[in-house]
């Protein structure tokens, strides 16, 4: 077990010293052999596409990412996890392009991130399947009655944000903390802290106390001894 010992060791040093990294490994030692294996897989994988990245970081990655990057930056804080065929493009166009995901950010499979100046997603958050996250239009609207707006706008996730499957989240949105998008929904304009929002555009439904990312909490291993 020498191979995963010192996978271990890695994962603990590069998630840092409070404590996540020794709560992380003590989640892995609790799984089957056969999800052991797999999940030792996707970290291998992520170590390969952490080549793209500019801090380092432990990348559980699925098969078929794609991260194109020119003239930009990508940062991640200590652990981020990205499924299936998830598409990340950071492109800077007339200035650098920048993209940076906080603690624990999860991607989930076919979703697109394309940033041409900032996109800021933070610790915690969920993004489903088939989500579009873009900062620009990259392209101009010629108004009769106004200016053109911007190409490139930035686009702000705060932490602990829920966005549902097949959202689109468009450019100079903030997306404000424990928040949840509903799916299909198109968020075109800011949504504050501690809501549900949904629909084409995004609109407040509620606001709501936050989530749980754990769909049983109560079958969980933790749950039995209390």
């Amino acid at each position: 077990m020498n191979g995963l010992d010192a996978l271990l060791n890695r994962m603990v040093g590069l998630l840092g010293p409070d404590g996540k990294g020794e709560a992380l490994i003590a989640g892995f030692m609790r799984l089957p052999l056969r999800d052991k294996l797999a999940l030792m897989v996707k970290f291998g994988r992520g170590l390969w596409v952490a080549r793209k990245f500019d801090t380092r970081g432990l990348i559980e990655a699925g098969p078929g990412i794609r991260i194109i990057k020119r003239n930009g930056e990508i940062h991640m804080t200590r652990l981020c996890r990205l499924q299936e065929n998830v598409h990340i493009a950071v492109v800077g166009k007339r200035q650098k392009a920048v993209l940076r995901l906080g603690y624990d950010v999860g991607i989930a499979a076919r979703t697109r991130i394309n940033v041409g100046l900032s996109v800021s997603i933070g610790s915690g958050c969920r993004i489903g399947w088939d989500c579009d996250i873009m900062d620009g239009s990259f392209h101009r609207i010629l108004w009769l009655d106004r200016p053109p707006n911007p190409v490139f706008e930035p686009v702000v996730i705060e932490d602990k944000v829920w966005i549902g499957s097949r959202t689109i989240v468009l450019q100079g949105v903030t997306i404000g903390a424990n928040s949840v998008i509903g799916a299909g929904s198109v968020v075109t304009k800011d949504i504050p802290p501690n809501v549900f929002a949904a629909g084409c555009p995004a609109r407040v439904i509620r606001e709501i106390a936050g989530w749980d990312p754990r769909a049983y909490p109560e079958d969980e291993p933790e749950a039995a001894s209390r």
